[in-house]
């Protein structure tokens, strides 16, 4: 067939894809997912010296979910948080775009997210949330190198109140063009990475 005459083929955020089934992804896993009861989450962080959680408020789309646990391991987050109730679960899905990540990063999915962050703090870990609008301190200008939780709000909403009230600090960083915000995803590996980056810094 005459590659002119072949039927035209539209690509765009769903392609190759359907609601049950991610995209092909060359690098894509099918393991099982790494899930951990919450009350395992004091033993982990007691043998980690400066420990780095990803929490997650009531993320909605596994498609997202996938990518934040994929750049969580990336970056060498220890464990990843997400509550019970009002968010996207671990699905096949959410596994196969975490492309590994979500089989070798510890994830707690927890009944109380506020209480389990009023548990973090008793282990002196930070809270640093995330905010388009609300954040007090930059992304670059903010320390970021001690034990810390970064925590990233849903897709269209944000933090909840009450998640937002229990963080010690919130960051943002500033857009250069028109749009107002990054995908959910994205900004999490903006955050993440400059954690990273910082703590390299510190320890070279």
């Amino acid at each position: 067939m005459d590659a002119s005459n072949k039927p035209f083929q539209k690509r765009g955020s769903n392609f190759g894809r359907n609601n049950n089934r991610a995209r092909m992804n060359k690098h894509a896993s099918s393991s099982k997912a790494l899930i951990k009861d919450e009350s395992e989450l004091d033993a982990l962080l007691s043998k980690t010296k400066v420990p780095l959680i990803l929490i997650l408020d009531c993320i909605q789309d596994p498609h997202n979910l996938g990518a934040c646990l994929r750049t969580a391991n990336g970056a060498g987050v220890d464990a990843v948080i997400i509550p019970k109730d009002k968010a996207a679960p671990v699905t096949e899905t959410a596994i196969a775009i975490s492309c590994g990540g979500a089989s070798h990063t510890p994830i707690f999915r927890v009944t109380n997210l506020a209480r389990t962050i009023d548990n973090l703090k008793k282990l002196n870990i930070w809270i640093a949330g995330t905010s388009d609008h609300l954040g007090t301190q930059d992304l670059y200008e903010t320390d970021l190198t001690g034990p810390l939780a970064l925590v990233m709000g849903s897709e269209a909403k944000g933090l909840r109140q009450l998640t937002q009230k229990k963080c010690d600090f919130l960051i943002s960083f500033k857009m250069a063009g028109f749009v107002e915000c990054l995908n959910v995803s994205v900004a999490t590996g903006v955050c993440l990475f400059e954690i990273a980056r910082q703590r390299k810094v510190k320890t070279a």
